[in-house]
């Protein structure tokens, strides 16, 4: 598991230390710094993935487009030097890059020499990491099949373009590992079973019906037993089964990170996904979720409550700027965050401004 997250130099962050936990929620307004965080562990992924992590990172991949090295650098730093450290129960995993402003391609330093450690099999460095975008796929008649991607690298793919070929290719053989996350209404723990129970606790009586035609190569998809077409059921399904299959295939000591789960899910869903996210990490799956949805976090303050998962296991941090006003700088703002803890009684610890509180100030105006 990653401890902690420790950025300097990197993009708007001057130097900023993320202490993760099974649970982590990133949230805050709009260019905060959310985004930046995250990409740290995907430039690494994708550094992983291309058998570049022993000497160095490409800034453009499938999983992050940074650009050139002057946009990997922080505006302000007064050295050309990235450092990305990773706090893990492996050790530490420190990677030192030396900016080569007009690459993207960036080296590590030659003092710098973590690849021994990065080939442990951390959660980050291995098939029991995955990631699901916000940019996730619409409603489609038809999905894209990959044997290497499903068996192999165990992905339901980074837009949930491959979670319809996940259904069909181990939704009847594969079962549900993680307890925690099990639906009893199922009645069964394979796969398909468990997506379709929760499926039908966000949206009443909805099912999913995968069939793969191994001719053309693609994968078919219906909603309900009535079979309608993706197209007819509106964007919400299509968002939300690559986050339900995610969440459920993952087991103790694997890691996820989700962004805006909520997307295109009405409030009641948004909560329930809050619920599954926190049922997941109790029983040892690592989650980074980006959130700007406040039905989520109630979600997961309310698992804390009912003892669904420990107050030890959750980690909130609220990402925000401050203006640096008495220095003459380029770009006058110092990017943070704040750790509000979540009690025993499913309270926050603190309330930080413009941490899921425009409901309150909206009510207060109404008032």
């Amino acid at each position: 598991m990653i401890n902690r997250i420790i950025l300097d130099n990197f993009k708007c962050f001057n130097h900023i230390d993320i202490e993760l936990s099974n649970l982590n929620v990133f949230a805050g307004i709009n260019s905060m710094g959310k985004s930046t965080a995250i990409q740290s562990l995907l430039l690494l992924r994708q550094a992983f993935e291309l058998n570049a992590i022993d000497s160095g990172v490409f800034l453009n991949g499938k999983y992050v487009q940074i650009g050139s090295g002057k946009d990997f650098l922080n505006k302000n730093s007064n050295e050309d030097i990235v450092r990305i450290t990773l706090d893990t129960n492996k050790g530490t995993l420190p990677f030192v890059y030396k900016i080569d402003s007009l690459s993207d391609f960036q080296k590590l330093k030659d003092d710098c020499s973590p690849a021994s450690n990065a080939q442990k099999k951390i959660n980050l460095f291995s098939n029991t990491f995955s990631f699901v975008s916000a940019d996730r796929l619409g409603p489609q008649r038809f999905y894209e099949s990959s044997y290497h991607e499903i068996y192999d690298n165990n992905q339901v793919g980074i837009s949930g373009e491959l979670f319809a070929d996940y259904l069909a290719k181990r939704g009847l053989n594969d079962k549900v590992t993680n307890r925690n996350v099990i639906a009893p209404e199922a009645n069964s723990d394979i796969l398909i079973y468990q997506t379709n129970a929760w499926l039908s606790k966000i949206s009443p009586d909805m099912i999913i019906n995968v069939k793969e035609d191994s001719f053309t190569g693609v994968v078919s998809v219906s909603f309900s037993n009535d079979e309608y077409s993706p197209k007819n059921v509106g964007f919400g399904l299509s968002y939300l089964v690559p986050i339900v299959v995610a969440i459920l295939k993952a087991q103790e000591g694997d890691l996820l990170i989700i962004e805006n789960p909520e997307a295109h899910i009405h409030p009641k869903g948004q909560r329930i996904m809050g619920e599954l996210i926190a049922k997941a990490s109790a029983g040892g799956v690592q989650i980074i979720v980006e959130t700007h949805s406040d039905h989520v976090l109630n979600g997961i303050r309310l698992s804390v409550k009912n003892k669904i998962i420990e107050r030890e296991k959750t980690r909130l941090n609220f990402f925000y700027r401050e203006s640096k006003k008495n220095e003459k700088t380029l770009f006058p703002y110092e990017y943070k965050k704040m750790s509000p803890s979540i009690l025993d009684n499913g309270e926050l610890s603190d309330w930080p401004d413009g941490f899921f509180d425009e409901w309150d100030k909206a009510l207060m105006e109404l008032l």
